[in-house]
């Protein structure tokens, strides 16, 4: 085990990051769940969040499979979902994650959106709401139009049937408006309806940020179809 793998300074780094999800307005807690070695807990009443250095990976044989059940210990009964933080680690790394029971990554470099989106997948309820489609984080210029207005704005995350838009004073719930989607290079135009509104002042939804969701009502399906693809692509990308 090298010395930059040392549970002590791959605690100190997990302090940068617990800065940054309380900015997003997640409360951190902080707990040491075996041989020194730390973690970042988040807690919603459904779901529950430990999040480890990637690069518990190197430590010795048994204990991050240690690290890992001590932290289920801590509340048997309850949901807990894995999440690894860091630098990309390499394949062999990779799969003793994974077979640690780590289920979700948090690479470096790290966006607020993508910190935002995993953070929520790993503390939603077991059985979440049915969506449409899955969604995923996918950073994109949109197009808008309603009434004689045109604006531009970015996607946070987007799905084959919809996608939440990025606006500090988004259009209220149930407001129709015209979109060009970002698809690869192209940008087909569909009509879309507002179905949460999120704005900055007063938000509902506290762990999303300011803007709205919008459900397409006439995408092509060959259109859709792309989208769900790249939308595979990058929660396989966001996995352990």
């Amino acid at each position: 085990m090298t010395n930059r793998s040392s549970p002590a300074l791959l605690a100190a780094d997990l302090r940068r990051l617990a800065v940054r999800l309380e900015g997003l307005g997640y409360p951190v807690a902080r707990a040491e769940a075996a041989s020194g070695a730390h973690a970042l807990l988040l807690d919603r009443g459904a779901g529950r969040a430990a999040i480890l250095p990637a690069g518990f990976a190197s430590l010795p044989e048994g204990e991050l499979e240690r690290t890992t059940q001590a932290l289920r210990g801590l509340a048997p009964s309850r949901k807990l979902t894995l999440l690894a933080w860091g630098p990309v680690p390499g394949p062999t790394a990779r799969q003793r994650l994974r077979n640690a029971g780590i289920e979700l990554a948090l690479y470096e470099p790290l966006d607020a959106a993508v910190l935002r989106f995993q953070v929520n997948r790993a503390l939603a309820p077991t059985a979440p709401p049915k969506r449409r489609a899955q969604r995923a984080p996918i950073d994109a210029e949109i197009a808008m139009r309603w009434r004689l207005r045109t604006r531009s704005a970015r996607v946070y995350a987007m799905s084959a049937s919809g996608a939440f838009i990025l606006a500090d004073e988004p259009l209220k719930q149930g407001r129709r408006l015209a979109l060009e989607v970002p698809v690869g290079r192209l940008h087909p135009r569909t009509h879309a309806r507002v179905v949460l509104s999120n704005p900055a002042a007063e938000p509902a939804h506290p762990d999303l940020p300011p803007g709205m969701a919008v459900v397409f009502e006439d995408l092509d399906h060959a259109y859709a179809a792309v989208i769900q693809r790249l939308v595979e692509e990058r929660l396989a990308a966001l996995a352990v």
